[in-house]
């Protein structure tokens, strides 16, 4: 990415925070760090954090503590987040649930990470995914929450279609269609 095109849409955002949003799979933990590095901004997974602070999994707080509890725990740090300036933060999928949340997202650029179905399902269907709300038939399970979640996605900010592309394509699809939006 050209060198006066970042630096040029870094100080058009003026440190506001870019929040990553969209369905499992869909490369939020592994877009957003790229992200950060090439805006030179801060870099929070929220999911991360979570599991950071209450020193178990995800998949643990689910079971454990039941996705309420969860829900609140995200709450909780995107207050403190929101605080600081010029950070990219990758949210879990549910994020967009609570309204309250939508109040704290808006104080920064929301980014929906929308990618194709097929593939998020081909990523989640690994042998390693352990996602607490995909139990059960992954296939029926994703079609389900995201008839619950598109609409709520499509409130964002930006919508950047996902389809096979690398990491630093993604990072690079968000920074142009920024620029776009800014500009208008």
């Amino acid at each position: 990415m050209e060198r006066n095109f970042t630096n040029g849409l870094i100080k058009e955002l003026r440190g506001r925070s870019i929040f990553l949003i969209g369905m499992m799979g869909s490369g939020k933990s592994s877009t957003g760090p790229v992200l950060a590095e090439i805006l030179k901004y801060k870099y929070v997974d929220l999911d991360v954090l979570i599991e950071k602070l209450t020193k178990k999994t995800i998949e643990k707080v689910f079971s454990e503590e039941g996705e309420e509890y969860f829900r609140d725990l995200e709450t909780q740090c995107l207050q403190e987040i929101i605080k600081l300036p010029s950070v990219v933060v990758s949210t879990g999928g549910g994020v967009v649930l609570k309204k309250e949340n939508w109040g704290i997202l808006r104080q920064g650029i929301i980014v929906w990470l929308d990618i194709n179905k097929e593939i998020a399902l081909n990523r989640l269907n690994s042998k390693d995914n352990i996602r607490p709300l995909l139990k059960g038939n992954i296939d029926i399970k994703y079609e389900e929450i995201f008839e619950t979640r598109k609409d709520i996605y499509a409130q964002a900010d930006l919508r950047v279609e996902i389809n096979n592309e690398g990491v630093k394509n993604v990072a690079e699809k968000i920074l142009n269609t920024l620029k776009k939006e800014i500009n208008n």
